[in-house]
């Protein structure tokens, strides 16, 4: 639990900070009894509180308990709080990011837009304590979720269209919406879908198991670009993860699948556009395929890195043509093969490491040192050893902290005021001088100079969308213009430190040194330099070129966004070493919504006399590029590896172009680029 100083402190601290979270201008102040309400003055609305009352002895249902708190937490700016225990519920539980009628239409994407959405996010969180997590069970006697031909929703978060009538669902502008350490049981619902959340920048799911024995799927869609779903397990169901056109640069790390019926990935009819990315994912499947492509042709593929698969005979993918398939250091026992009709893997019943595999469909090319292939590419050998799946989730996944973690400290306790106005300098200093977790409740907090984080120090709220450091709140590109380095949040230069930035906007910049941190939806300008290493989740770079350059450390990005910047080249690798990147979402030639223009036609990703680098799934919305630019330059670099890149748009310009010295080599946008390699083994 939140340690603070005094009992004095405490009481300072709750009186003060819930008129903050409760704004006098919109007339929302809490009744006195929630006054008193320790939660509340952290930034959380209880479900089991008044005037909710759901109930977490799974006795009573709760379903307009829960739907009620969902949206007062999203229209006051609060986080919808799930203690422990079972909450019963009959019906769809509908997440929905408003929007409303614009009074003068605007011309967007193409199309005319009559609505815009409201800024509210939904954040819906469980509690840690005692190593559990509360349940979202459907009832027994709940309707409509026993048709697999008619799939219904439990748990569906999204947002509504600027388009048409309004009231469609868009998953492009679903933005900031965060499901984190809560389960569901659809159990026993042959129709019936875990949690649907096609979510856009900024949103997350996290630290949740699907018991979905019995049902359709667990997941439909997740999270993806600048965003992520991570540490899910589902248990059960014809699938484990359905996708259809609207899943958005999916990426999955950490996440486990067990025990699919029909398989663990499945796709509806019509495709999706993108690659779905699974990371250090386990697949424990006796159906005789983990991925099924069956339902209609062409899709945009599989990427698996650092993956585990177990299976009982089949194939890992079962394709009807070819499609665009990458694996990477994966391990597989009991597939016959890995595509249908494809190289047998003798003997079935050992491990096989595939060091690397890449397979493409009929458009796809792959540029090997400067040669240009349509092979399939088949790297593997079997192992004796078993994988250690433990440390492979390790090396790509860590908890979180919890505001309820023993020795987590209120910032609030050492007099920051988070009230948008006063000096919070001091007292976090003194939170981060004296203690390693620092919980920082929902506010705006004014922060000047420098604060430099120790090798250990994990800091973190509940939603980067409620709680900002730094200086004023002004958009990127505000920020970028007046120079983001009035404020900056520094991480120990060490080779061995690991620090923690969770869930907070920076205004301002953090200045990223630390060989083994962590970075979790920090929502800033980076600098990276000295030692910079360790693990990034969901970065988004826009106003300003994203820049990591003279690095050495390990340094992985997950989940990168650029897009909209107006220099050359967008985002660059230069002088270094070491560097991963687990999905590149891009956009180039869109700033003004239209076909072109805005001054931001520019390359979106440039690898320059930099070694050992992989970026796995590079999409995105590029157009307007012209004949001397490409959507990745690689000049001068060795040991580089990219694996299924694509422009939506494609025109006059390269996917990929490489300079080594004097030569030039290039795939066209006209081809998928399936994989390119240089010099590596």
């Amino acid at each position: 639990m939140i340690e603070n100083r005094s009992k004095l402190n405490f009481v300072f601290c709750l009186a003060s900070i819930v008129p903050l979270l409760w704004s006098p201008q919109e007339n929302r102040r809490p009744s006195s009894m929630d006054k008193d309400d320790q939660l509340l003055a952290i930034g959380l609305l209880d479900v089991t509180r008044k005037p909710y009352l759901a109930d977490p002895q799974g006795k009573r249902d709760s379903t307009e308990a829960i739907r009620r708190a969902v949206n007062d937490a999203r229209d006051k700016g609060l986080v919808c709080f799930f203690p422990l225990g079972t909450y019963l519920i009959s019906d769809t539980i509908s997440c929905e990011q408003e929007n409303y009628k614009l009074d003068t239409p605007r011309f967007v994407d193409g199309r005319m837009a009559y609505y815009w959405h409201k800024n509210h996010k939904i954040v819906m969180l469980g509690s840690t304590k005692g190593g559990k997590r509360p349940v979202l069970k459907l009832s027994r006697d709940a309707k409509g979720f026993d048709d697999p031909a008619s799939p219904k929703i439990a748990v569906w978060i999204w947002a509504r269209t600027w388009f048409g009538d309004g009231t469609g669902e868009q998953p492009n502008i679903s933005f900031g919406h965060y499901f984190m350490g809560i389960d569901i049981d659809v159990r026993g619902h042959a129709g019936a879908i875990g949690l649907k959340h096609s979510g856009s920048q900024g949103c997350t799911l996290q630290d949740s198991t699907i018991h979905a024995e019995g049902a359709f799927s667990g997941l439909y869609n997740c999270p993806g670009q600048a965003a992520g779903t991570y540490n899910v397990e589902v248990i059960g169901g014809d699938y484990g993860f359905y996708a259809d056109s609207q899943s958005r640069f999916p990426i999955l790390v950490g996440c486990r699948f067990r025990n699919q019926v029909k398989a663990a990935i499945g796709y509806a009819k019509g495709g999706t556009q993108v690659p779905t990315l699974l990371v250090g994912c386990l697949f424990e499947n006796s159906s005789g395929k983990v991925i099924d492509f069956t339902a209609a042709p062409r899709y945009a593929g599989v990427s698996m890195v650092d993956c585990v698969i177990r299976m009982s005979g089949g194939v890992l993918a079962l394709t009807r043509k070819d499609e665009n398939i990458f694996l990477e250091n994966t391990y597989i026992r009991g597939a016959e093969s890995i595509i249908s009709g494809g190289r047998k893997i003798q003997p079935a019943d050992e491990w096989t490491l595939v060091e690397r595999f890449s397979s493409h469909t009929e458009e796809g090319v792959n540029l090997v040192n400067g040669r240009e292939s349509s092979a399939q590419v088949a790297q593997w050998k079997t192992t004796e050893s078993e994988p250690d799946y433990a440390a492979i989730l390790a090396r790509h996944w860590t908890r979180r902290p919890s505001f309820e973690d023993e020795g987590a400290v209120n910032v609030k306790s050492f007099g920051a005021k988070g009230d948008g106005a006063s000096d919070d300098t001091r007292a976090f200093e003194l939170a981060v001088s004296s203690h390693d977790k620092i919980f920082v409740p929902p506010g705006d907090y004014r922060l000047k100079g420098n604060l430099l984080l120790k090798n250990s120090t994990q800091i973190f709220s509940l939603s980067s969308f409620l709680t900002s450091i730094g200086g004023p709140r002004d958009s990127r590109e505000e920020v970028a213009a007046r120079g983001s380095d009035s404020f900056t949040l520094s991480t120990p230069d060490d080779p061995a430190a690991s620090p923690g930035i969770w869930f907070l906007a920076v205004s301002g910049r953090i200045n990223w040194r630390s060989g083994r941190g962590i970075s979790m939806h920090a929502r800033a300008p980076y600098r990276f330099s000295g030692n910079a290493g360790g693990k990034l989740h969901a970065i988004v770079a826009m106003g300003e070129p994203f820049v990591v350059e003279g690095t050495r450390r390990p340094l992985a990005l997950y989940s990168l966004n650029v897009e909209r910047v107006t220099q050359n080249p967008q985002a660059i690798v230069r002088n270094a070493r070491n560097i991963r990147v687990y999905y590149f979402k891009v956009e180039a030639g869109t700033r003004n919504m239209g076909d072109t223009g805005g001054g931001d036609e520019n390359v979106p990703g440039c690898v320059e006399d930099s070694e050992n680098v992989r970026i796995y799934c590079m999409y995105g919305n590029v157009k307007g590029l012209s004949s001397d630019r490409a959507m990745l330059e690689v000049m001068n670099s060795s040991n580089v590896m990219v694996a299924q890149l694509k422009a939506f748009f494609p025109s006059v310009f390269a996917h990929v172009r490489e300079t080594i010295g004097s030569e030039t080599h290039s795939i066209p946008s006209s081809r998928i680029c399936a994989m390119y390699l240089r010099d590596c083994q």
